[in-house]
């Protein structure tokens, strides 16, 4: 379907409505947001749910995602190349399980060489457990577990969603299994999302991952867009923004696709560029000039 065809509202019928308390004040006259009349800069280096865009991978990501919830599997996973909307898919889950009062979602941002204890304690700091007088591994997880229960017998799921899970070791997936192991007959109390880079599923083949491994029933992959992706995500991300999905000429669109390879993350930094340069010249539209890769 081409964009073009398609009115705003149709567009924009399965996606949130951008906050309009936090759109930036207008900017000067040689600023993009003025001069392309934007609310908000539709390619900024930000995090935000509102501008989420479903390609049939990412769609696929989120429902298998939310699936895994709904059906109390324990360990799901995403992986991704970076740059590919894996943070932003756990933020639009985060905010669409936080609008469910049966879920307590939180969300543990994992970084290199990070220890058990510091993530154990991160976890602990979302439920607002005090656990700095636990010395011991097993008791921080306890309380974790009894916070789970807690939280049951309330009539609440704990869901847990780890994002660039590729940074943790062996010894905290070991602990994430544990916590993730906690039940009753029925069913199992936590649900834990992983999210990681392509890297993490070479990491997985290792022997000492298989007790893992074997409990995560749900992986999926998002990919790099398309070319007709491409072209339909600059032109979303240009309406959400309140912009002319023209603003860019079809002849950018084969030249971005290439240049950024279909991730959207370089997608948002050539086109975020070539509208500060637009700007700058009090150009109205972009060509295949003022892109650059």
């Amino acid at each position: 379907m081409v964009i073009d065809d398609l009115c705003i509202a149709d567009l924009l019928d399965d996606s949130p409505e951008p906050n309009r308390e936090t759109m930036p004040e207008p900017a000067g006259p040689r600023e993009p947001l003025a001069l392309f009349r934007l609310r908000c800069h539709p390619f900024q280096d930000s995090v935000n749910p509102n501008f989420f865009f479903r390609t049939d991978a990412h769609e696929n990501a989120f429902i298998a995602m939310k699936r895994c919830v709904e059906e109390d599997i324990s360990l799901g996973l995403t992986t991704a190349v970076s740059g590919t909307g894996k943070t932003l898919l756990t933020q639009v889950l985060l905010q669409d399980l936080a609008a469910n009062p049966k879920y307590r979602p939180i969300l543990s941002l994992i970084y290199p060489k990070m220890s058990r204890a510091s993530l154990l304690q991160d976890i602990c700091s979302e439920l607002d457990i005090d656990a700095t007088k636990r010395a011991f591994t097993r008791d921080v997880v306890n309380l974790i577990q009894q916070k789970i229960m807690e939280l049951h017998t309330q009539g609440i799921k704990l869901v847990l969603l780890i994002d660039e899970v590729h940074f943790l070791d062996a010894d905290n997936l070991h602990v994430l299994r544990t916590l993730s192991n906690i039940e009753i007959p029925e069913k199992k109390l936590l649900t834990v999302l992983l999210f990681g880079e392509d890297c993490f599923l070479k990491k997985l083949e290792n022997p000492i991952y298989k007790s893992i491994l074997n409990r995560m029933f749900t992986r999926v992959q998002l990919r790099e867009l398309t070319r007709d992706e491409v072209e339909q995500y600059v032109k979303y991300r240009l309406l959400l923004a309140g912009g002319s999905p023209k603003l860019f000429d079809s002849s950018c669109f084969d030249a971005l696709a290439q240049m950024s390879g279909g991730v959207p993350r370089e997608i948002n930094r050539i086109c975020y560029n070539a509208m500060r340069q637009a700007a700058e010249l009090g150009r109205k539209s972009i060509g295949t000039d003022l892109l650059e890769g």
